[in-house]
């Protein structure tokens, strides 16, 4: 039976969860310092936007190809271990790029070579991460370490953009290289934590591992589960301008580096909700109203693209953070509550695929309409996916009433 999470303890009382949770969020500062500087990196060497989009693409294409793999693997492989290892080998891209960068011998092309060993190291990482989850706490307190999770990634929106604002005040012109060092240093220090892990306290047993047709004949039937994740599809789309666009709107307020700032008032948005609005979240979860959210974030990427000034486009993103939080949170626990434990890893791996693989079209769509139309242009027709979806989301969910899962 589950308890009212105001009530239970926290998760951060279990040693596990704890070294995952502080790895995560260092890791994921580090992720996010990377992502604002590989953008401005990309985007001063090339002087075009689609570019940027490129970069994306090279990060995200792995993970449409890869993560469904990955899922089957975190189905039969000990997951503690795939992460860990996954970890090791973003390290060492990140090593690379900073070597390379410091040696003024990269070009555009080594750049999303390297994009894309990084892209492959997140497919293999989320779904053995999102799987992990349910065996570092007690089943009763699984929504709170959901969302506890959740706030790792977002407090890394809001460090790393915020290091990446700094650093330039720092180091001048070569910011970036130190940002990918600290990146590289980032993932070690997740690895490290993971390894004086140990077993994961609350093993959960499930079946057999089967194939990745059986979690997508899952999710496609189980009514519930399927209109979530085309939630996510939506929020993976919409949310590309915060990462596409963001140096070139910043660049028209004055400073490409402003992006840092504009992705971090994002992640604060998400953090604010998580934290100040909880019992929001468990409502809108209960009562399936994720749509909500969609409408919040499409709203906010809408007043971000439109606005004229740096001061308009933070509070844009701000609103923009919490409407995308809403929206992730509802989808995501609705998905981990529901899911069998045998099918975990591959309905884990379908949700990273749902939200990260709109990211390499959503890129290369947004960079192209910044370059022939303007940042600005682009960014506003990037909020109609969101309004789409979440009319749909809300007939579906009406039509579908209860969630029906077939055999398993």
């Amino acid at each position: 039976m589950k308890t009212d999470p105001r009530r239970t303890p926290s998760p951060l009382r279990h040693r596990a969860f704890r070294l995952y949770f502080t790895g995560s969020m260092i890791s994921n500062s580090g992720t996010w310092l990377q992502n604002v500087a590989l953008s401005v990196f990309m985007l001063n060497i090339t002087h075009r936007s689609t570019w940027v989009g490129i970069t994306g693409l090279a990060l995200m294409l792995p993970v449409v190809f890869l993560t469904l793999p990955a899922g089957v693997l975190a189905d039969r492989v000990d997951r503690l271990k795939l992460l860990l290892i996954s970890q090791l080998v973003a390290a060492g891209f990140a090593a690379v790029l900073t070597v390379l960068a410091a040696a003024h011998t990269i070009t555009r092309y080594t750049v999303v070579g390297l994009a894309m060993g990084l892209g492959a190291s997140v497919a293999f990482a989320i779904p053995a991460m999102q799987a992990l989850i349910p065996h570092l706490v007690p089943e009763d307190e699984l929504e709170g370490a959901i969302a506890m999770n959740a706030i790792t990634f977002n407090i890394g929106r809001v460090i790393g953009p915020i290091l990446a604002a700094l650093t330039p005040l720092l180091f001048h012109d070569n910011w970036p290289v130190w940002a990918f060092g600290l990146n590289t240093a980032s993932f070690l220090v997740l690895a490290v934590l993971l390894s004086r892990m140990g077993p994961p306290p609350y093993p959960r047993p499930g079946g057999g591992p089967g194939p990745v047709s059986e979690a997508i004949d899952y999710a496609w039937h189980h009514v519930r589960t399927r209109w979530m994740l085309l939630g996510v599809i939506a929020i993976g789309f919409t949310l590309d301008p915060i990462f596409t666009l963001s140096p070139a709107i910043g660049r028209s307020f004055g400073r490409s580096s402003y992006a840092g700032w504009i992705v971090s008032v994002w992640g604060a948005g998400a953090v604010f909700v998580i934290t100040a609005g909880a019992s929001v979240l468990r409502y809108l979860t209960k009562h399936g109203l994720g749509w909500v959210g969609l409408v919040v974030l499409a709203a906010g990427i809408a007043g971000f693209s439109a606005a004229q000034n740096l001061a308009e486009a933070l509070g844009a993103v701000f609103v923009t953070g919490g409407g995308y939080i809403a929206a992730a949170m509802t989808f995501t626990t609705t998905i981990q509550t529901d899911v069998p434990e045998r099918l975990r890893g591959r309905v884990m791996a379908l949700w990273t695929l749902a939200f990260l693989g709109p990211r390499p079209i959503a890129g290369i769509i947004d960079g192209s309409l910044a370059d022939v139309l303007s940042p600005h242009w682009a960014g506003v027709l990037f909020a109609l996916p969101a309004i789409v979806m979440s009319v749909a989301v809300r007939r579906g969910a009406l039509r579908g009433g209860q969630a029906v899962a077939p055999p398993v």
